[in-house]
């Protein structure tokens, strides 16, 4: 046993297929599985890599899919078996797919409709890639498996891998954070605990599985045996969904939140039930957050805050603050936290030399749990760079107060130096953002031959909204120190993201250098 009982991080789902196998566990689209259905597709498929595709313990296998049914079976089936998954974004081009297959050394990728020539493309390219597997042939490997004795159940140690859990990439090429049995299973109890989930909970996952929150989502509902309805996200589906199945617990980032309260035919849906909404992912504007809040009235809010490398455990910002926040014009501050450290969580701020900072100054954050990575796979010099101690740099800058919260302040990353003065986009963003002609914006540096690099808006308009970049520029002068002014304004259709609703500045500052 490595935790709770558990013999690894697939077990859960054959712990909840002994205790509740009539219990509905899984809706997709049209089709439901109970508890003992879904561990019978998963372990049936996870015989047929074993002895019809000849895999061994150890070897990757790489999920390149939209949410299914067939993925979650998957992931529980792989770590059942001690295959170790590796998750692909399903919107990655073959090119981008193959550099992560081939630094895997994945020896099989399970792909769907959407990604398969990409797939095909991908095999193409990389030699140690053996088997491809539609969905057919993951339905035709259930149906082998079944004719197979069922093997021994694998028990790792707790330092086993069981995922490599890629990051987004938004700061160059991906990397592969190594999660073990142990590591993912004492994560999910943390982000249990911190999310408040139950077995009594109709959870509705519109997060891709490939990311960390939908890691952290599937997992958890797996872990409390809570009934999951499992979406790709589009608005008027979340709708359906929720009125469908009665959901009662949610996750969304800010950009699906913003859809579904922008959503004009939200109203002929009944969504009284939902209870909870969760949130995260990315930086949340408090005019969203109190919209939400108004227009959710009867629904509790929380938001956590967590990384790829530190699983899903990290800080909460919880229901009472929202609730103070919505309610005490003197708390209004609290939208703008991320919370304070979850249970058995240690987080602080360091500086460069992984001193702690002051109260009140800004440091970035680190996180040290059991939940944690272990490392980057094969890229010893790039773990060294934000491991030390048991202790992860998260790459984000932050500060806390005196009552222990923590409020973002951007990624360390995307820190603008103009003139040897140091500039924090979203201190120019904010400000920014109270015109009432944006909808939003994004901030970077640019190049520039007087001050190394100068600051540069990139604005969406509000629909209908027609404004110049001199009033932008204007509206800032009171507001904002001189050398955080934009210099320069640019108007865009629509800023680009990743899919967990991040904004790829990267690609921003790659358009707007040259």
């Amino acid at each position: 046993m490595i935790f709770g009982g558990l013999k690894n991080a697939g077990d859960i789902l054959s712990r909840n297929a002994r205790n509740f196998p009539s219990q509905c566990a899984l809706i997709f689209e049209d089709k439901s599985f109970t508890w003992i259905e879904l561990e019978t597709r998963a372990r049936a498929f996870a015989r047929s890599l074993i002895y019809e595709l000849n895999l061994e313990v150890g070897d990757r296998v790489a999920l390149y899919a939209k949410n299914s049914n067939q993925w979650v079976e998957a992931l529980f089936g792989l770590a059942q078996t001690g295959l170790v998954s590796v998750t692909i974004n399903y919107r990655l081009t073959a090119d981008e797919a193959s550099y992560i297959i081939q630094n895997s050394e994945a020896k099989a990728i399970i792909c769907d409709e959407s990604t398969k020539e990409k797939s095909h493309r991908v095999k193409s390219m990389s030699p140690h890639l053996k088997h491809l597997i539609t969905p057919d042939d993951f339905e035709r490997l259930i149906d082998e498996g079944l004719k197979h004795v069922s093997f021994p159940d694998f028990e790792p140690n707790f330092k086993t891998p069981a995922m490599l859990l890629y990051t987004s990439g938004t700061t160059g090429f991906p990397k592969g954070a190594v999660y073990t049995h142990g590591s993912l299973l004492v994560g999910m109890f943390i982000h249990v605990h911190a999310i408040g989930s139950r077995r009594t909970h109709r959870v509705m996952l519109p997060s891709p599985l490939y990311s960390a929150a939908g890691i952290a989502g599937i997992y958890c509902a797996v872990y409390v045996a809570s009934q999951i309805s499992l979406i790709n996200f589009d608005v008027e589906t979340a709708c359906k969904t929720i009125e469908r199945d009665k959901i009662t617990f949610t996750n969304l980032v800010p950009t699906t939140m913003q859809m579904l309260l922008n959503f004009d035919a939200r109203n002929k849906y009944d969504l009284s039930s939902l209870k909870v909404i969760l949130y995260g992912g990315s930086p949340i504007s408090e005019s969203l957050i109190h919209q939400a809040m108004s227009e959710f009235s009867w629904c509790k809010f929380r938001q956590t805050f967590a990384t790829t490398e530190t699983g899903c455990a990290g800080t909460v910002l919880e229901p009472d603050d929202h609730l103070l926040a919505f309610r005490n014009p003197l708390k209004r501050h609290l939208f703008q936290s991320c919370g304070k450290p979850q249970v058995n969580v240690d987080v602080k701020l360091v500086d460069e030399d992984w001193r702690e900072v002051e109260i009140g100054e800004i440091g970035e954050i680190a996180v040290k749990t059991e939940a944690n990575m272990v490392g980057y796979w094969k890229n010893e010099i790039a773990t060294a760079q934000i491991m030390k101690d048991g202790w992860i740099r998260t790459g984000d800058m932050a500060k806390r107060d005196l009552d222990g919260y923590f409020y973002l302040v951007d990624r360390k990353n995307d820190l603008i130096v103009t003139g040897a003065l140091n500039v924090y986009p979203s201190e120019v963003e904010k400000i920014i953002q109270k015109h009432p002609a944006v909808q939003e914006v994004a901030v970077i540096g640019v190049p520039s031959e007087k001050w190394g690099e100068e600051i540069k808006a990139v604005i969406v308009l509000k629909e209908g909204q027609q404004v110049g970049a001199d009033e932008i520029i204007k509206f800032c002068e009171d507001k904002l120190a001189g050398f955080k002014k934009p210099k320069s304004i640019e108007f865009i259709e629509r800023l680009p993201r990743n899919p967990t609703g991040k904004i790829l500045r990267r690609e921003l500052r790659e358009i707007f250098s040259k």
